[in-house]
């Protein structure tokens, strides 16, 4: 008997991606991971969607470095604005700018601006004296002593508290007699006062100074400057009998050249590949980094024996922190006597990557040769394992919240800015600006991008209320416009596996699209050129679903892009299974 012929039923199977993840460059992509992404945002994951608007609030002729405090202070060629306002002239370099108390501290220039009394100073002072210069026996205020005598044998007859200065010896000593003890008491501490126009101009009391010039006495070198005034200066010496001179005096305090400066505990802390030596200032005055008294309050620092330059530096938890390519310094204490230094030999962040050390909640972030890093105070480990294998550069970090902002150069000489959510682990490339420095002001977070423009990243926390422009800088902030920001998501292949050739017959998407929002879908069956497969634009904001069927092929990408608010809520693959035959 002759059997008909039948037909098999096909198995359908439907996979849902229903955790929408990051960006995934490695070309193994997983369900809901995308292979390229723009202006978009991991925040509400398992949600996708379009990033916050930014918020314009200046635009810069020659960007030279920005900060926030309490208000947001940037450098634009040679004028420095603090919260919209001119305050004065700096060198035409871009800055590295650490904030102290109420003070900017400005570097190269070795500048600091101070916030409530909106007046500059200087690090380092150098006075040069160009006439007379007389110097003399003072008290530690400067004032003079009473009368005493000067000889190499003892007055007679002295009275209680009578003064002889004995120079009898190789250095002449200041003594006092004592009535109870019926002796002469050399005094502890002895002031010089030296006495020249413009000698102690810039300077104060504990100020570390060198002097150099003074003929005789011992009385060049290191001091530490008990009172000033602008033309004298006091510090502890002895002298056996006024003297004068022509010749020049020179009176420095100075501050090193450093690479990469931070402030903790109320300490500035630099480092200097140069001298192979990290340094701090003295506790709260940025003025001082030669200041050795032994105290509490003294400067502080060491020379470093591993090779290679310093490449950043940064504050974490309690300790400060200055890296290598190869190796992490970390100091901690309370003050210098019980300073301690450890060094780990992990990845530090890269050369031309020091902008990207930040510190996001907790944890230590950072480019280093080969990835992005983390570091909790006790390991480095990887979090860019989705960036693939492309070698980037010259990174420059920030923070929002949870989030991780990192602009890098690609080998290709492309800038990608990326955002990290550490809480997810999800990466999402937002576009191609090219960041020069990141700040944060309370809540919200500004970029200073290489075209000159500030940017606050999350419009819906820029308040005026902590930044101002200021009278000399007038810009009305702008807040970008839907349709100025193009998204895009673009999923990787979707294969047929499997023995019975399964295939994609169905995606179907499922959008939140704002007012006048617009999506254009399009698909790519087996490397082919790409094609549309359908477009909408939201009347109002709602949901839409979005079937798409493609025609049978063993590989399938959707990409899916637009202007506008955007949410990308779900999709979902509905999968046939063909016969051994690939029918």
């Amino acid at each position: 008997m002759r059997m008909l012929p039948y037909l098999n039923n096909l198995r359908r199977s439907q996979s849902v991606a229903v955790n929408m993840q990051g960006l995934n460059l490695t070309g193994t992509l997983s369900d809901g991971e995308w292979e390229y992404t723009k202006n978009m945002d991991a925040a509400l994951a398992p949600i996708v969607a379009r990033r916050e608007k930014r918020v314009l609030v200046g635009r810069l002729d020659k960007p030279n470095g920005m900060i926030a405090t309490d208000k947001l202070c940037f450098v634009d060629g040679t004028k420095f604005y603090y919260n919209g306002f001119y305050y004065g002239d700096v060198a035409d370099s871009f800055k590295q700018m650490v904030a102290m108390g109420s003070r900017i501290c400005i570097f190269p220039d070795k500048k600091i601006f101070d916030t409530e009394t909106y007046t500059f100073s200087e690090m380092e002072q150098k006075n040069v004296t160009t006439g007379q210069v007389t110097v003399e026996l003072a008290k530690a205020d400067g004032t003079a002593y009473g009368s005493y005598t000067a000889s190499a044998t003892a007055p007679e007859n002295p009275t209680a508290g009578q003064m002889w200065l004995d120079t009898s010896g190789d250095k002449a000593v200041m003594k006092t007699w004592a009535d109870s003890t019926g002796m002469w008491v050399e005094q502890a501490t002895t002031y010089v006062c030296v006495k020249a126009k413009g000698i102690g101009k810039g300077l104060k009391a504990e100020d570390a100074v060198t002097v150099s010039g003074i003929l005789g006495e011992g009385l060049d070198g290191d001091w530490i400057i008990s009172s000033a005034a602008d033309d004298q200066i006091v510090y502890t010496g002895i002298i056996g009998e006024v003297k004068s001179q022509t010749e020049v005096v020179t009176v420095r305090r100075s501050c090193p050249d450093m690479d990469y400066v931070v402030e903790l505990n109320n300490r500035l802390w630099g480092c200097s590949s140069e001298n192979h030596e990290i340094y701090s200032c003295a506790l709260g005055d940025p003025t001082n980094w030669r200041k050795y008294a032994g105290i509490s309050t003294d400067s502080y620092a060491l020379t470093i024996g591993s090779p290679g330059d310093f490449t950043g530096a940064a504050a974490m938890n309690g300790s400060v922190i200055f890296t290598k390519e190869n190796c992490i310094h970390k100091i901690y204490g309370t003050q210098p006597s019980n300073y301690q230094t450890t060094v780990e030999h992990f990845r530090g962040a890269e050369r031309g990557s020091g902008a990207s050390l930040v510190r996001v909640n907790e944890l230590m972030y950072f480019k280093s040769v080969f990835d992005v890093c983390v570091y909790d105070g006790t390991q480095v480990t990887s979090i860019s394992g989705r960036l693939g294998k492309e070698k980037y550069t010259n990174a420059v970090a920030g923070a929002n919240d949870r989030r991780l902002y990192i602009s890098m150069q690609d080998k290709a000489g492309a800038w990608h800015l990326l955002t990290y959510d550490t809480t997810s682990g999800l990466w999402m490339r937002e576009d191609d600006v090219h960041v020069l420095a990141f700040a944060q002001c309370q809540t919200e977070t500004f970029m200073l991008t290489a075209e000159g423009e500030v940017w606050a990243l999350k419009a819906g926390e820029y308040s005026k209320d902590f930044f101002m422009l200021g009278s000399d800088y007038k810009v009305e902030a702008t807040e970008e416009n839907d349709e100025d920001i193009d998204w895009c998501l673009r999923t990787g292949e979707m294969l047929s596996s499997g023995p019975n050739n399964k295939h994609v017959s169905k995606v179907q998407l499922l959008l939140e699209l704002g007012e006048n929002a617009q999506a254009h879908v399009r698909i790519r069956k087996d490397n082919e050129a790409w094609q549309d497969a359908m477009s909408i634009t939201g009347a109002a904001k709602r949901r839409h679903t979005l079937p798409i069927y493609p025609k049978r092929c063993d590989r399938l990408q959707v990409e899916i892009a637009g202007v506008g608010e955007m949410k990308l809520l779900g999709m979902s693959r509905l999968v046939e299974a063909g016969s051994e035959y690939g029918r």
